[in-house]
């Protein structure tokens, strides 16, 4: 039920009572003469009318507010709320604009797009980790401007966020961890060509995922088929091992950090791998292997070996 169909009702009732009451108090002071500071008691009678018209008011007020939150808002804070929705309007405005570059402008980055990634010891004496730090900040400002990402009005191609954040302040960060940590720059929204490019940046430290020789998927293959088929079933046995290794091994370079890892596939050895497959002429395991050891940073090498039944 909606507040007014109880509020209104019940200031009807509250401002009739008082005006009956304030009557009722004038026609008393009338009939007995009776007088407030001295006055007449006609103009006593009017005293007693603008009190009980004030009350009136003053007791509505009182509901109200006591009822409503919307109403203390709007009596106390209506500049604020003005000036707020104004400020929003704005921003909406803005937000609109931009969603109309965006959809005829060129895009130079997308939200979340890797920008670039390092790998840094934090071993190192706490100035070479920042030289390290400001290197990579240069190298991603070149790469950006060769992508059409402009200066900001500071004259900063690359800038980066939360605002109070700063490049000594992340290499703070890797030189405490005092590992082989994973830089990586991050585009922190959809970037039109010609504008600034806002990054954030993600640590974590380079693990090993697979040593080498590490088993990563096997499957049966057989021998009989196509060669193209063949070719296709050790392709969907990569990929598949590059699924597992989701949220362990990094995706390629400058994707979306939300992507899958890829499985890199030598191409000899996949060839190697297709043709040992068919000269067995039967079913076969072929597992994929990991032929160097596999870090956090990536890449996702993989390997075949034909193992017979």
């Amino acid at each position: 039920m909606e507040l007014g169909v109880l509020l209104i009702p019940i200031l009807i009732v509250v401002s009739g009572a008082i005006a009956l009451v304030g009557n009722a108090v004038g026609r008393s002071i009338g009939r007995r003469r009776l007088s407030l500071f001295q006055l007449r008691p006609r103009y006593t009678a009017q005293i007693v009318t603008v009190i009980t018209g004030m009350l009136i008011t003053i007791v509505t007020l009182i509901v109200v507010l006591l009822i409503s939150s919307e109403a203390r808002v709007a009596l106390f804070r209506l500049n604020t709320v003005l000036r707020q929705t104004r400020q929003l309007e704005e921003e909406i405005g803005r937000q609109e604009d931009r969603l109309k570059q965006l959809a005829l402008g060129d895009i130079g980055y997308l939200n979340n797009q890797e920008v670039l990634r390092d790998v840094i010891d934090g071993r190192q004496q706490a100035d070479a980790v920042r030289q390290r730090v400001l290197a990579d900040v240069q190298r991603a400002t070149e790469m950006a401007r060769d992508n059409g990402i402009g200066p900001d009005s500071h004259g900063d191609v690359i800038v980066l966020t939360p605002p109070r954040a700063s490049w000594d302040d992340i290499a703070h960060l890797v030189d405490l961890r005092e590992t082989d940590s994973v830089v990586r720059l991050v585009a922190s929204q959809n970037t039109l060509k010609g504008e600034p490019l806002t990054v954030f940046v993600q640590l974590f430290d380079n693990r090993l995922v697979y040593a080498q020789g590490t088993v990563l998927v096997e499957g049966i293959v057989d021998g009989r088929q196509a060669r193209e088929v063949i070719s296709r079933e050790l392709l969907r046995l990569a990929d598949q091992s590059a699924r597992l290794a989701r949220g362990r091994v990094m995706p390629p370079p400058f994707t979306l950090v939300t992507a899958p890892a890829a499985a890199q596939v030598d191409i000899d050895a996949h060839r190697a791998a297709v043709a040992k497959v068919q000269r067995a002429g039967r079913q076969v395991l072929v597992q994929v292997v990991a032929p160097r050891d596999v870090y956090t940073v990536g890449p996702l090498a993989v390997s075949f070996t034909v193992r017979s039944q």
